[in-house]
């Protein structure tokens, strides 16, 4: 056997010299960055007898599905600094199968959490900047539950908005569901303490300025008044360093988690994978659809790589069917 190292500034440049020197059979070994020059080192290792072939740990076209995943993280603008972690998880995977090789590499890399209204015991506080889709994603969280055959309350702190209650209203009204409206903290604690105890709460609060501490700190405040889960609702498609700093904002107040939405209205999700990252928050759902009934669907590894993959671009918007997810 042959084991070689390769430096350059890039997973897909050090793969690119492994070919080059190696050839198509070469299995990688192993990747890391290479000191704090942001280099990375990638150990090749080729077999000289036809008989230790039978040994390599993985298939030679484990090389095709690293290229095929950095051409489909370059179209999603996925951060130069994300995406080399990614294909280094996945070149330890040896598959020629590209959507499975991006899913564990998705896995190892980014964290994902059943969706919200899977969880018990605790309020759902949903927060985001203005237009993310918080009121819609709270009414479909609602849906989702009733379905499940679970009771379901939404309360809303959204109460300046024009025309916010009567669209909280509706929602709740053909949901079935409870309503509240609480305009401070205390009023939220009263309501949340009159609700039913297995009924799930779901809370609707007023867009939030991520670059703004005195409104995150008033967020802050009114999770822990009534002990809630603060999951951040943020839009894909953003510029990915403005959403990461975004997602780091809402971290910092306590989010733990992401619901990524208006999937159908975007191509790339850099920035989902981006916000994902920064903050480290937990993928738990994705807006995929404006539907209320069956516009929210659950998110793991194999459907957001069936999301960024196969082929560097996306010719048609995500559905459920696209994501592997069966209604």
């Amino acid at each position: 056997m042959r084991l070689k190292s390769f430096i350059a500034t890039s997973i897909p440049e050090a793969m690119k010299l492994v070919r080059e020197h190696l050839g198509p059979e070469a299995v990688i070994i192993s990747t890391q960055h290479d000191g704090g020059d942001g280099k990375v080192k990638v150990t090749a290792a080729l077999e000289d007898s036809p008989l230790d072939e039978l040994a390599l740990a993985g298939p030679a076209e484990a090389l095709d599905s690293i290229d095929e995943l950095s051409e489909g993280l370059d179209y999603h603008r996925v951060p130069a600094g994300l995406a080399d972690r990614l294909l280094g998880a996945a070149a330890h995977l040896a598959t020629a199968d590209g959507i499975m090789a991006l899913a564990g590499a998705l896995d190892a890399v980014l964290a994902f959490a059943a969706p919200p209204e899977s969880q018990s015991g605790r309020p759902l506080m949903l927060a985001g900047p203005p237009g993310a889709g918080k009121t819609a994603t709270a009414a479909k969280i609602c849906a989702r539950a009733r379905l499940a055959e679970r009771h379901s309350t939404l309360i809303t702190m959204d109460t300046a908005k024009a025309g916010g209650l009567a669209q909280v209203s509706t929602f709740a009204e053909a949901l079935g569901a409870g309503l509240g409206q609480a305009s401070d903290p205390e009023a939220l604690r009263e309501l949340v303490q009159a609700c039913p105890g297995k009924n799930l709460v779901v809370i609707d609060t007023v867009g939030c300025n991520p670059l703004d501490n005195a409104e995150r700190t008033r967020l802050a405040d009114a999770a822990r008044t009534v002990g809630a889960d603060l999951v951040l609702v943020l839009a894909a498609g953003g510029d990915v360093l403005e959403v990461a700093e975004c997602a780091l904002a809402f971290a910092e107040a306590g989010a733990g988690r992401l619901i990524a939405t208006k999937l159908d209205t975007t191509r790339r999700l850099g920035g989902v994978l981006s916000a994902a990252d920064a903050g480290r928050l937990a993928l738990a759902a994705a807006g995929v659809s404006p539907n209320i009934g069956d516009g929210l669907t659950a998110i793991n590894p194999v459907s957001l790589a069936r999301l960024i993959l196969p082929g560097a671009a996306r010719e048609t918007a995500p559905t459920p069917l696209a994501m592997g997810i069966q209604r």
